[in-house]
């Protein structure tokens, strides 16, 4: 019987359980929301794979860290958007059994600036991660608004 449990105890995977990926994911959210206050670009771009995919609403599909480095820009320059009001709320954080890939999802929070005043504005989101080399990367970012930006 002993023998038994040492080669069971042996043979089980010494990877990281899903409940520590799911808040190394978390983590990644956290450090996305203070980069996108901050407006640091290079922080927002570290998170993201070389050859992401970002979809947001109203605007072409983002393929590669360069078009996605170039809608951050627009954004980030954008004074509609009050930067520092963002939140996030994450509904639920899945990783596979494997191990290698994940998802957040959630809700973000922010206030823009509109010709009838300050709205605050709710986007739904969907970000899948890879684990790449032992690091959680975004792979594929995709949004969507609660309301159309016609009736700000």
């Amino acid at each position: 019987m002993l023998v038994v449990v040492i080669i069971i105890t042996a043979c089980q995977s010494k990877t990281p359980t899903s409940s520590n990926d799911a808040d190394a994911i978390r983590n990644i959210e956290d450090q996305w929301i203070a980069a996108n206050k901050a407006k640091d670009i290079n922080k927002v771009l570290s998170i993201y794979t070389s050859d992401a995919v970002q979809i947001e609403p109203n605007k072409p599909i983002s393929v590669g860290i360069e078009a996605i480095r170039k809608s951050w820009e627009i954004y980030f320059s954008d004074t509609t958007y009050l930067h520092n009001t963002i939140t996030q709320t994450i509904d639920n954080i899945e990783v596979s059994a494997s191990g290698d890939l994940g998802y957040a999802r959630g809700t973000v929070h922010y206030s823009l600036k509109t010709s009838n005043g300050t709205v605050e504005y709710v986007d739904k989101f969907v970000d899948i991660y890879k684990k790449i080399d032992g690091d959680w990367k975004c792979s594929v970012g995709i949004w969507n608004t609660r309301k159309p930006m016609e009736s700000l």
